[in-house]
């Protein structure tokens, strides 16, 4: 039985906006809600890709990333609400490139592989939103991989930073915070770095009055918003 009120979140997503009222029904009759507990792991890199995930609702995240053999981790991306994840190995049929674990409180919708794909192959329309949407996430990837050759921790924390002031941030009396919760552990993996060298350059910010940082509730503060920008741009020449 479709579920009309699903069929109404999805076709307010980025990616499904563009589809017909009847594509929005056929997804939300072969997907099913999931409300993971905090902490719990969606799916493991190696494992077969079997749905794609819509974020429905809540203020918890899904933390996308990969671990290596020394026990560290690389955080590739933080999905909130009204983002779809999980699409990688559903479009080519390879395994899962990466780990998803749910912090938080969130709602998603797990749309089966097969669901997914015939939309896809019915709906041109979601072919080209899925290619935009691949396509940002090709250029972020990219500028990635482009910061951690060429430029310093403190300028590609920086650069992390702004990133997610821009895409989910709430505006307080104290600054504008990071709606996510980081430990200090997460900015590292953010950046593959270790957790000692984000320390240190949070340390240098607080004194500079860039930042302000609650290690309890794991929440950044941005004080100076310009001048937090202005070492995301990196040293000027001959400084």
């Amino acid at each position: 039985m479709s579920d009309a009120r699903l069929a109404e979140e999805l076709g307010r997503m980025t990616l499904f906006s563009n589809l017909p009222p009847a594509a929005h029904a056929k997804l939300a009759e072969g997907a099913r809600r999931v409300s993971p507990a905090d902490g719990a792991p969606l799916f493991a890199q190696g494992d077969a890709p079997d749905a794609v995930y819509a974020v429905l609702d809540g203020r918890g995240r899904v933390r996308v990333g990969a671990p290596d053999s020394a026990a560290k981790r690389l955080m590739v991306e933080v999905f909130r609400t009204g983002d779809i994840f999980g699409e990688i190995g559903v479009l080519d049929g390879s395994p899962r490139s990466a780990d998803a674990l749910v912090q938080g409180e969130v709602k998603l919708a797990r749309i089966p592989a097969a669901v997914f794909l015939e939309t896809a192959e019915t709906e041109p329309a979601l072919g080209l939103a899925l290619a935009r949407m691949l396509s940002g996430r090709l250029r972020r990837t990219f500028g990635l991989l482009q910061d951690a050759t060429f430029a310093p921790l403190e300028v590609r924390l920086a650069r992390q930073v702004v990133y997610l002031l821009k895409t989910d941030s709430v505006k307080t009396d104290r600054g504008v915070r990071l709606a996510a919760r980081f430990r200090q552990g997460d900015l590292a993996d953010l950046l593959g770095a270790t957790t000692r060298s984000i320390i240190s350059i949070l340390n240098a910010w607080r004194s500079s009055n860039l930042v302000a940082y609650d290690t309890e509730k794991a929440f950044l503060f941005v004080l100076d918003e310009p001048g937090l920008v202005a070492v995301a741009a990196g040293p000027r020449d001959g400084t």
